[in-house]
């Protein structure tokens, strides 16, 4: 595959860096209908630490003819948010262009990046042009003289603030009285205040007054950021054990996935003071005692691992001498996500601190590496390879044997069938407002046009809420077992997966199991959502668009298997069962 990349410009002005590009790749096989996306990656190296940020390329400006796929993007960057590690530190770096397209990866691509129109006020960044780079000098006392203006500003919003807070404490009583006339119909209630009980909208009406007089809105969020900021400033002043791990969950609530995989290596070691803590809900209705218990950990532990996203972590600095260590849940590098959707829906921003203070990242292959390095938007050297630690159970020919027998146990009807799992990801953003058309797989037709020979599981995402209609004549060999049963158990009883933009398929392909991609909105979904590869070349078994082609695959067994071999080599390194002994080296590092 041949490309062309051509820098139109680069703006430097005080601290931000507007570049736009234009490029294109040359291949045959590229057509009108070709659905991989051209992904240009501006990669920042200072000598100790390592950046990816995504150049942002929108869909409408992607244009496909036969031979060719025409791209370009025009994004501002803040060059003072690229590092989190060395913040501060004033180092020099370098900046490179990586490409990727369709089955094409390459990094520091030897293009010419010197643009037509070069444009910088050398204030806080001076750029410099290398051909095939920029290298970047920053200039620290003007970083932190306009840092010390930011402060006097700040400290005067601080001033103004505290007067206009006093000044609302003060109309309270007014505020009340106007309140109480909203009843008499002299002063209209605002139309946003719709409770119907009188007491809570005279809170809400004297609430909403005082935001108007403070200009400072009252939210919940806010004030429970405060609390976690406060309590662990206050907590902090402890100092920290040297043996002492927090496992945090905002996923779970008991002992399982990850974490019991790795405390299982863990616990028989009488030197380590190993502690949990669960949490599912969001933080703003962490009670006082959780968000104590939350931060006394963050503020003691040598050691705190998470499973999920942990929004509360990153209003933190920890001590240097603590290590966040991030088992995150999911395998292989799927569906993009954080800083990968950097100016598209539900994409973090570059400011953000989120995920951004992790020390290690465990993943499932070193093919992963850049994907969540740049999704987290920290480190290579960061992300640690060492595989997934509830993948173990996938090379336990014991557990394998107890799981089965208890299925069979529990539903007899199931022996002697081939069994389908039909287990798709919602549609949606998030979890409000995840769906997903069930029409579209109708269990009648899928019983019929099988027959009495397959039995079916229907596995929905936790997102989803409603129930897969079954009608009562296929009950016997139909199940909807969404709200029970742990998804890998039932890999062992499988055989067939059928589902679409899950990342079930990479547990599946350790175990070899035939898979169809029921991808009835496959361009859609990549135009909202995309994928760190592309999802044609690279995806275990043969892509379905409509119920009637899937059902006709699973009769012919036309599964595509072959493909299953290529795509688990590359998103896992170790087949093994010791990724939970892995991880269990790499807290132990971190003790040390």
């Amino acid at each position: 595959m041949d490309y062309k990349i051509h820098v139109n410009s680069v703006v430097v002005e005080k601290q931000k860096m507007t570049i736009s590009i234009t490029g294109e790749y040359i291949d045959p096989v590229i057509n009108s209908k070709f659905l991989s996306t051209p992904k240009v990656i501006l990669y920042f190296d200072n000598g100790q630490e390592d950046r990816r940020i995504p150049m942002v390329i929108r869909f409408g400006n992607i244009t496909y003819i036969d031979g060719k796929c025409m791209f370009s993007g025009t994004y501002t960057y803040r060059l003072d948010y690229l590092f989190w590690k060395t913040r501060g530190q004033g180092l020099p770096f370098d900046m490179y262009l990586n490409l990727s397209f369709a089955d094409f990866y390459a990094e520091k691509v030897p293009v010419k990046i010197t643009p037509d129109e070069f444009i910088q006020d050398d204030n806080f960044f001076k750029l410099t042009d290398c051909g095939d780079h920029f290298h970047i000098e920053s200039r620290p006392e003007k970083i932190r003289g306009e840092a010390r203006k930011a402060s006097f500003v700040k400290a005067l919003n601080f001033i103004l603030k505290i007067f206009t807070f006093l000044l609302s404490i003060i109309l309270i009583p007014f505020f009340v009285l106007e309140g109480l006339l909203t009843f008499t119909g002299f002063i209209s209630m605002p139309s946003k205040i719709e409770s119907e009980n009188k007491l809570k909208r005279l809170a809400s009406y004297v609430i909403y007054r005082y935001s108007s007089v403070s200009r400072e809105k009252f939210t919940m969020d806010r004030y429970k950021r405060s609390k976690i900021r406060s309590s662990y400033k206050h907590k902090k002043r402890k100092k920290v054990q040297p043996n002492k791990i927090t496992f945090f969950s905002t996923r779970r609530e008991e002992l399982s996935g990850n974490f019991e995989f790795v405390y299982n290596k863990l616990k028989d070691d009488k030197n380590l003071d190993i502690n949990f803590l669960y949490n599912t809900k969001t933080f703003r209705y962490m009670t006082k005692k959780e968000i104590d218990d939350f931060t006394e950990a963050c503020a003691t532990s040598k050691v705190v691992v998470l499973d999920e996203f942990t929004p509360q972590i990153h209003l933190l600095d920890l001590k240097p001498e603590t290590k966040l260590v991030q088992l995150w849940h999911a395998c292989g590098a799927f569906k993009t996500f954080g800083f990968s959707r950097l100016g598209k829906p539900k994409g973090s921003p570059q400011p953000t601190r989120m995920h951004r203070s992790y020390d290690y990242v465990t993943v499932s292959s070193a093919y992963c590496k850049k994907c969540h390095s740049e999704g987290f938007g920290i480190a290579t050297d960061n992300i640690v390879p060492t595989g997934i630690a509830r993948t173990d159970i996938f090379f336990d020919e014991n557990y394998k044997k107890k799981v089965v027998d208890e299925f069979y146990s529990q539903y007899p009807n199931f022996k002697d069938k081939k069994i389908i799992l039909f287990a798709p990801t919602f549609r949606g953003d998030v979890k409000a407002s995840a769906h997903y058309p069930m029409e579209l797989f109708d269990v009648s037709e899928v019983c019929d046009t099988l027959g009495e020979d397959y039995a079916l599981i229907i596995k929905h995402h936790p997102f989803i809420t409603e129930q897969h209609p079954i009608p009562d004549e296929y009950r016997d060999r139909v199940i909807d077992l969404s709200e029970s049963t742990e998804i890998n158990d039932l890999l062992f009883v499988a055989d067939v997966i059928i589902s679409d933009y899950s990342s079930l398929i990479f547990e599946a392909s350790l175990l070899n199991i035939p898979m169809l991609f029921y991808a009835f909105d496959l361009q859609p979904y990549i135009k909202s959502r995309d994928f760190y590869f592309d999802f044609k070349l690279y995806i275990p078994g043969k892509i379905c668009n409509s119920l009637y082609a899937l059902l006709k695959a699973i009769q012919e067994e036309d599964f595509e298997t072959e493909k299953i071999e290529r795509f688990r080599n590359m998103f896992f390194d170790d087949f093994d069962g010791q990724s939970s002994q892995r991880i269990a080296d790499l807290i132990y590092k971190c003790l040390e």
